[in-house]
């Protein structure tokens, strides 16, 4: 007899399928409601939290006229369907409805520019796009798909509220209605689906692809990763032990990305009750937390730095899961505040990335896989070696640092379109015979199996004829008591090829100078002197992805930018407009004009850029004479 839960070789749609009950609460979807007016400023957000819920038979019932309304649409086994939008219960029945016709869905972010949508939508050939009914979103939508005749279908944040609520909320915030040619709206998409009678299941074939979904890389473009049944139902399988059927988990992280899609797919397959949120802003998560006091949750280190200003129960936590930059600065005060609000465990970090389907290894609460201060034990069926970057050769010898390689059944396929060369970079074939995925960073192991980070290889500072990771001094500055996060990068230097750099975020700026000091003196104690940093900076916050991951690309064109002659200051921003990528404010002296100095800065920053090899992107510039 087929057991469900172990057996990975079926479908994503067959796995679900195979695992669920009708009985209990799927979905629990909520939008965040302004009591009053909301200002940018407001340390909190004065918010409701109406919701619905879908019950697991609902939830099978709309997969199924889901499905219908594709096939209505004219969507066949093997089109790629691109996939625009947030977390409502709308994209997870056409997630499911996808993979149950044999389409495919490939998921791209709502926030990017016209210009990004375009070239995702046309790296993969998508003759279809299911994006969500908002206006900027559908701007942009718009406008990437001028000249096309790509079929679209859309649906609202509130598409499964009830009428009255939707009339209530129409009034209450009236939108700019954005058409698009070729575009159905969902009520009119379902309703379609009514003249096809039955949907033939796809029948499940070894290896096909399941999903794109995009990297999200801290300084390159985003490259489309194919995904298989058997990679994504790898994640379930593995959380078996872990997620109890019927209990409340709280779900920030957006479908389209992989630790989105992986884990909402494990935690559907494991029936517990989701908490949905359309949108990631971090402030809302204490509120989530407060109201529906969840056993699991995933999210990143900006949603746990936002719940832990107010205290509220936690005696419900199992696995409260962080993952992205930034847990290590937090982990102490965090678990304080876990355990001094009734929780009987700790939070938790993940590692891994959107190649191995998101979960590599992790830290969770089971007995004897969690240590604080570790990334945790490798996860699953995972198989984890580290290897000397130089030489190749397998590390055995724990609290020795290299490069972590993984392999097990969450490795993809590799990347999709033109991307032979750098799949074959990243995914490599070891004298074992299995593909290892190349994860580009640093790791030691203890004697107990235990996993430490040590920083991005891409982020090894290269001094003189001497290369060195940059994790000791980070070590060193996290041990002020006033410093909340910092990142130490490599600054181009044409004495000696590449110097540390620090950019520090603090709690209290009231005594600037004495703290900079004070942690100076804390480096030159912890650090020997050829890896202390030559350049300190004290900042407001360190510019983040559109994943919320630390965006070393703008510190490196910030810190190439003060290299330039007359510059006084430079502050970059992230923006990821239509229009640029980082606003570069820059005070300079000089008698030249605004364009010379623009043309000028360019090219030096292009310069540098191509030295020490990052990605420049778009930028504005703000100049300030002085």
């Amino acid at each position: 007899m087929d057991n469900a839960k172990l057996n990975i070789n079926k479908t994503k749609y067959r796995y679900f399928m195979d695992n669920v009950k009708p009985e209990g609460t799927a979905i629990i979807y909520t939008i965040p409601v302004p009591k009053g007016e909301e200002k940018p400023t407001d340390e909190f957000f004065d918010r409701d939290y109406p919701d619905v819920k879908v019950s697991y038979k609902k939830f099978i019932k709309m997969i199924d006229k889901t499905a219908k309304g594709l096939l209505a649409y004219g969507v066949k086994k093997g089109d790629i369907v691109t996939v625009c939008h947030t977390n409502t219960p709308e994209i997870f029945y056409m997630d499911y409805a996808l993979s149950k016709i044999g389409a495919i869905p490939n998921y791209i972010y709502p926030n990017i520019t016209a210009d990004e949508m375009k070239y995702f939508i046309e790296e993969l050939d998508s003759k279809y796009v299911f994006v969500l009914d908002e206006p900027d979103i559908k701007r942009n939508m718009k406008k990437a798909l001028e000249e096309t005749d790509i079929r679209v279908i859309s649906s609202s944040v509130i598409e499964s509220f009830p009428p009255l609520f939707k009339m209530i909320a129409a009034k209450k915030k009236p939108q700019e209605a954005v058409e698009i040619p070729n575009e159905i709206k969902w009520a009119d998409f379902i309703k379609n689906g009514n003249s096809i009678k039955d949907v033939k299941e796809n029948p499940y074939t070894p290896n096909d692809t399941c999903s794109f979904v995009h990297s999200s890389g801290t300084s390159s473009v985003p490259k489309a990763i194919e995904i298989s049944n058997e990679n994504i139902n790898s994640i379930p399988r593995a959380f078996d032990t872990v997620q109890k059927e019927n209990h409340i988990a709280v779900q920030t992280i957006p479908e389209f990305v992989a630790y989105g899609t992986t884990t909402n797919h494990s935690m559907f397959c494991n029936r517990l009750t989701i908490v949905f949120i359309p949108e990631m802003e971090p402030k809302n998560f204490y509120d989530l937390v407060h109201k529906y006091k969840p056993s699991y949750s995933f999210a990143t280190p900006s949603h746990a730095r936002e719940m832990v200003k107010r205290d509220t129960d936690m005696s419900n936590s199992i696995d409260i899961g962080f993952g992205g930059d930034g847990f290590d600065d937090i982990e102490k005060s965090l678990n304080d505040y876990m355990f001094r609000n009734g929780s009987k465990y700790p939070a938790f970090q993940g590692y891994g990335s959107t190649e191995i389907s998101a979960v590599g290894i992790t830290n969770l609460t089971l007995p004897n896989w969690h240590k604080e201060g570790s990334l945790g034990r490798a996860f699953g069926e995972n198989e984890i070696i580290l290897i000397d970057s130089e030489t190749s050769e397998v590390i055995t010898k724990p609290n020795t640092v290299g490069e972590v390689c993984i392999t097990g059944p969450g490795v993809t396929k590799g990347y999709a379109g033109n991307s032979k060369e750098e799949t074959e970079k990243v995914f490599v074939k070891h004298p074992d015979g299995k593909t290892y995925v190349h994860m580009g960073d640093l790791l030691s192991f203890d004697e107990d199996g235990f996993y430490y980070y040590h920083g991005r290889i891409k982020n090894i500072i290269k001094r003189k004829s001497f290369a060195f990771s940059p994790q000791e001094i980070i070590d060193a500055i996290l041990k002020h008591e006033n410093v909340k996060s910092c990142m130490v990068i490599p600054r181009y230097s044409k004495e000696e090829g590449e110097t540390p750099s620090a950019h520090i975020v603090l709690n209290d700026y009231s005594n600037t100078d004495k703290t900079l000091d004070e942690i100076k003196a804390l480096v030159d104690e912890n650090v020997q002197e050829f890896h202390r940093p030559t350049h300190y900076k004290i900042r407001a916050a360190i510019p983040l992805t559109k994943n919320n991951k630390n965006n070393i690309t703008a510190l490196k064109i910030e810190d190439t930018a003060t290299m330039f002659d007359g510059v006084i200051s430079a502050d970059i921003e992230a923006h990821n407009t239509s229009e640029y990528e980082f606003l570069l404010k820059i005070k300079i002296n000089s008698d030249k004009s605004d364009d010379e100095i623009i043309e000028a800065l360019e090219k030096h920053i292009n310069k540098i850029a191509n030295i020490i090899k990052f990605n420049v992107g778009k930028i504005k510039y703000e100049i300030e004479k002085v």
